[in-house]
């Protein structure tokens, strides 16, 4: 098990001690009375039908489009990730997607676990207890729901009393939030080959992902370096090199660590073709472009950039 700077842990039972077993164990019984009713079926896989792909991208772009509203639900997600699989026709790919789309379905099965069964309070029968970190985690979660009403087209604003006055507030753009870290070695940076993402597939990139919810920023950098290439780097290791505001809707955040504990290795060969070193002033030539220009930036000590902008006038 290994934890974040903030002291959340990833063993996969999100808080919970025997929260993965218990979802998992009810999995391996459904598919056991499966098993008993229908036999070991044979039977074709009936995707990468025509239009599959495009029905695949679509419903990444609502998903991406959800987050960025605020408004992202576990059917965003797992939509996504079966049409993601609907669209495969290659027997690799395709398991590849279904154990993504079980991963996800596990995940939403110990969300549903976690939540109290009456809505604000936590079970209070005898014997029936809730983790703190549950606890503190619904109510953030609540915090949070309640903020983004607050925000929502066409909601007026209460008053003090909690009766709407006013007009309606216009809703806050949210930006989309990624971290990238730059794992450097005597005078090289790590990069990735990416294979299968759907995006800059064929091209070298660094080890990056999402910001997650509730997750700090240095948190985040340190689990994907975890994920992507198998090290642990120390909070206190990484060094903020840069910001990059990409348009229309990107932030990225880059950190550079020159300190880690493990060899670095392609910790997810689904998503990424091969790792490499490579000089930190001669990237490959089909290095994704924005990664390109900011690690560009942090050798040229430039804390800030844009990408993808129309220049100001």
């Amino acid at each position: 098990m290994t934890r974040d700077d903030d002291g959340a842990a990833h063993d996969g039972d999100a808080g919970v001690p025997g929260s993965l077993a218990r979802v998992l164990g009810d999995v391996a019984a459904e598919r056991a009375a499966q098993d008993a009713k229908w036999g070991m079926q044979t039977v074709p896989d009936g995707t990468g039908a025509e239009g599959a792909v495009a029905e695949a991208d679509r419903a990444r772009l609502e998903t991406e489009e959800a987050a960025r509203r605020g408004e992202l639900t576990w059917r965003h997600i797992l939509r996504e990730e079966v049409l993601e699989a609907f669209a495969e026709s290659e027997p690799e790919a395709l398991r590849t997607e279904l154990i993504q789309v079980a991963a996800v379905a596990v995940k939403w099965a110990q969300a549903l676990d976690r939540r109290p069964e009456d809505t604000g309070k936590p079970p209070s029968g005898p014997g029936e207890t809730v983790p703190k970190a549950v606890e503190e985690a619904d109510a953030k979660t609540v915090a949070a729901a309640g903020e983004a009403d607050a925000k929502t087209v066409g909601s007026p604003r209460p008053d003090a009393a909690g009766e709407a006055v006013g007009e309606p507030r216009p809703e806050r753009f949210r930006a989309i939030v990624d971290v990238h870290v730059m794992l450097v070695r005597d005078g090289t940076v790590l990069l990735g080959k990416r294979a299968g993402t759907g995006y800059g597939d064929g091209r070298w990139h660094l080890p990056s992902g999402h910001l997650e919810p509730g997750e700090s920023v240095v948190g985040a950098a340190v689990r994907e370096a975890r994920e992507e290439v198998g090290v642990t780097i120390r909070p206190e290791d990484l060094e903020f090199a840069h910001v990059m505001h990409r348009a229309p809707d990107r932030v990225g955040l880059f950190f550079v660590a020159r300190k880690w504990t493990g060899e670095p290795y392609n910790a997810e060969p689904h998503k990424c073709a091969a790792l490499a070193w490579r000089p930190l002033g001669q990237l490959p030539d089909d290095t994704i472009g924005y990664p390109a220009a900011a690690i560009a930036r942090v050798l040229e000590k430039e804390p800030f950039a844009l990408y993808g902008w129309t220049p100001e006038r």
